[in-house]
């Protein structure tokens, strides 16, 4: 942490806790720090618990604790050292909690041949191993749900260090993970506010046919199957979500179309990136065969596109 930072950190403490402030000018400092202390806190949280979903919970008795105590913080430039102890505080008292999985231990000794791996302990665990840079963009990326932009202003970094980082630890953690989960890692699924804009319609704009402007052997197509928004392209099939206007993300999390308008408004192309790197643009091709995908019928009734 720079000189700055920690006199930026320092004030915002002081924000929190003077209490001559209105509440939510003080909540307002405190999730301040929040979103620049969270990836640290998490980040020390799995490499400590092993357990993604313990982690969790840790992070958030970690931040009522600190909220709470926040006046006892003598220094106000010592806040990460002082948030760093309760978390590890945290993470003994939750060592020494028994688990479900303990209580259960017979049983689970029984269908252990069935259940399969445990998924989270695994990527927990590949997460503790990744070095300190890579582990603060996977646990913003993928667990926190910044964008690359956002992770880039919160750490200070260029974007292309971003992806680059995001490229490289998650190779690290597929890595080190079995075959049998690790198409898992990162596969993320629509929000349930995005599924019910996709019911509306919101996102029909989107649908139609687009055409790779450097390659046009390339054609992706994007379909409203159900509740689902789902793209096709080559050999590769995707569910789609969106963390903001203008943008559709893959499912696995890699790929991202920036949509781009006409002057009457119309969508007329997407931008690809994959990690914040850009590799082409495709044009949108026929507003006939567009129509014809919308409410295509799924694959797999009943279920979620793969």
């Amino acid at each position: 942490m720079t000189m700055s930072d920690a006199s930026n950190t320092a004030r915002l403490v002081e924000l929190a806790r003077d209490s001559t402030l209105p509440l939510h000018e003080q909540h307002a400092a405190f999730a301040q720090l929040v979103e620049q202390s969270q990836h640290l806190v998490f980040g020390l949280a799995v490499a400590s618990l092993r357990d993604v979903e313990d982690a969790k919970d840790v992070s958030q008795e970690a931040y009522s604790t600190a909220w709470l105590r926040l006046r006892q913080l003598r220094d106000a430039r010592a806040f990460s050292a002082w948030l760093r102890t309760i978390v590890a505080t945290q993470c003994n008292r939750q060592r020494r909690q028994p688990r479900a999985s303990e209580l259960l231990e017979f049983r689970e000794s029984v269908e252990a041949n069935t259940r399969g791996v445990d998924y989270h302990s695994l990527v927990a665990t590949a997460l503790a191993s990744l070095p300190q840079g890579e582990r603060d963009v996977i646990v913003l990326f993928y667990f926190l749900g910044y964008t690359q932009r956002d992770i880039a202003r919160l750490l200070r970094l260029k974007a292309g260090t971003v992806g680059k980082r995001l490229h490289s630890g998650r190779l690290r953690v597929r890595r080190s993970l079995p075959p049998s989960v690790r198409g898992e890692f990162v596969r993320l699924s629509p929000s349930r506010k995005f599924i019910e804009c996709v019911r509306l319609g919101l996102f029909d704009e989107y649908v139609g046919v687009y055409r790779f402007e450097r390659r046009p052997d390339l054609v992706v197509s994007i379909a409203r199957e159900g509740d689902f928004l789902v793209s096709e392209g080559g050999t590769q099939r995707n569910v789609l979500l969106s963390v903001r206007d203008e943008s559709l993300l893959t499912s696995n999390y890699d790929g991202e179309g920036r949509f781009r308008r006409n002057r009457r408004g119309r969508v007329t192309h997407f931008v690809y990136y994959e990690f914040g790197r850009r590799l082409g643009i495709a044009r949108k091709t026929d507003s006939g065969a567009a129509r014809m995908l919308i409410d295509r019928p799924a694959s797999h009734p009943g279920t979620r596109p793969a």
